[in-house]
């Protein structure tokens, strides 16, 4: 099942299940078009960085695909996010931040 979320300034945490693929979308405000920026996600454990996620855009949303590859990998808890947009002329915005949670699941690549 694949879930999508609008991320926008100070929502809520990100729950995804261990070995889940998901589709998170950040919808950015304040500016005309996107045309021209780049995307990151960056999920950090502590200070540490776990994933460096690029986004891609699609009129004024950015869009960050987790993949099961990935989060399988990741332990589960809890882990901090923080979604950034930027220029060629180094403009850079954070756009979102919270918690990203990982969940433990029941059945990993069901038959």
């Amino acid at each position: 099942m694949l879930k999508l979320y609008v991320i926008t300034y100070n929502m809520a945490a990100i729950t995804i299940r261990q070995g889940d693929s998901d589709t998170l979308t950040d919808t950015i405000t304040g500016l005309s078009t996107l045309s021209g920026y780049s995307g990151k996600m960056y999920i950090y454990q502590g200070t540490t960085l776990l994933a460096t996620l690029t986004g891609a855009v699609s009129g004024l949303t950015m869009v960050y695909t987790v993949t099961n590859e990935a989060s399988r990998l990741w332990a589960v808890g809890s882990y901090t996010y923080e979604t950034k947009i930027f220029d060629a002329s180094d403009h850079v915005y954070t756009c979102s931040s919270d918690e990203f949670i990982i969940v433990e699941t029941i059945q990993e690549n069901p038959a």
